[in-house]
């Protein structure tokens, strides 16, 4: 579920469309399908033509995210977007979690749709998750994978100090951690309606699930990751923080990066059009080459 708009100070029209845009999208009923372990996950599918793009959101998010993305590519394409177990809509009632487990879900849901080509597209978290999906599914059933805002360096180590820091704060005070997290990693300039929007569409999450997950999270290993994905790996980033090419291709040789200036961790909806027309032309230049 949505939760309603938090903080003050917005003008009657920012909160009309907000609102509008809003309800339009939760009036959309997703669907569910039942996971291995009895667990329902939601999402929405629609359109034709492939390759179908599989959507995954990032952690503290939810399906909501790509609701222009959808709305742009839903013409050409099957489309398919997902609450991850442990957020929006879906289930949230399992004690082991993991990034290699979300990526079962993944691809538990292309099976269960019996989407022939797909290219999966996912935001922060949803990299890793779509690597591992794209593992599981195979070269012959999965065109590319496209982070977004992800997969910055595969090499990187997360400290200790401040990974424990942050998981600390998580446990003292989840739902106001989370807030400052998310809404931290948008652009200081960021419109106040982008604001707004993120902070209704994250954070909505289950925190038990969420920190079972967090407390994995700096011993997964991205570079074997991106070594065992078995796809192209395209990335479409923020130049926020710096992208390591050639340490990535050390991993991945296919892997490439198209830069966003001036965005921060959601450039799907911080500038949707430019976001899409570099999705679009991802996709093209992926099917040309294969």
């Amino acid at each position: 579920m949505i939760r309603p708009m938090k903080g003050a100070g917005r003008t009657l029209a920012a909160a009309g469309l907000a609102a509008a845009a809003a309800g339009a999208w939760a009036a959309e009923t997703p669907k569910t399908m039942r996971l291995a372990d009895g667990l329902e996950m939601a999402y929405l599918e629609r359109g034709t033509g492939e390759p179908a793009i599989v959507f995954v959101h990032c952690g503290n998010c939810q399906m909501g995210v790509w609701r222009e993305t959808l709305d742009a590519f839903d013409d050409s394409h099957r489309v398919v977007a997902m609450d991850l177990p442990g957020h929006g809509r879906s289930g949230a009632a399992r004690e082991s979690w993991t990034i290699e487990s979300l990526g079962a879900d993944v691809a538990a849901l292309v099976e269960h749709l019996e989407l022939p080509k797909v290219m999966l597209v996912g935001n922060s978290l949803g990299g890793p998750v779509s690597l591992e999906a794209a593992r599981r599914l195979g070269p012959k059933r999965v065109a590319a994978v496209v982070a977004v805002d992800t997969l910055q360096n595969v090499e990187a180590e997360w400290p200790e100090e401040s990974w424990r820091k942050l998981l600390e704060a998580y446990r003292r005070d989840f739902a106001s951690t989370c807030d400052e997290l998310m809404l931290g990693l948008l652009p200081k300039d960021a419109p106040a309606e982008t604001r707004e929007r993120m902070d209704r569409e994250t954070c909505d999450n289950d925190p038990k699930a969420f920190l079972g997950l967090f407390q994995t999270l700096r011993t997964y290993d991205q570079a074997a990751a991106l070594r065992n994905a078995g796809v192209p790996v395209r990335a479409i980033n923020s130049t926020a923080y710096p992208t390591a090419v050639e340490a990535n291709r050390k991993h991945s040789p296919s892997f490439d990066v198209v830069l966003m200036e001036g965005v921060g961790h959601y450039p799907q909806v911080e500038r949707p059009a430019e976001f899409q027309e570099h999705l679009r032309k991802l996709i093209e230049s992926v099917a040309s080459a294969r």
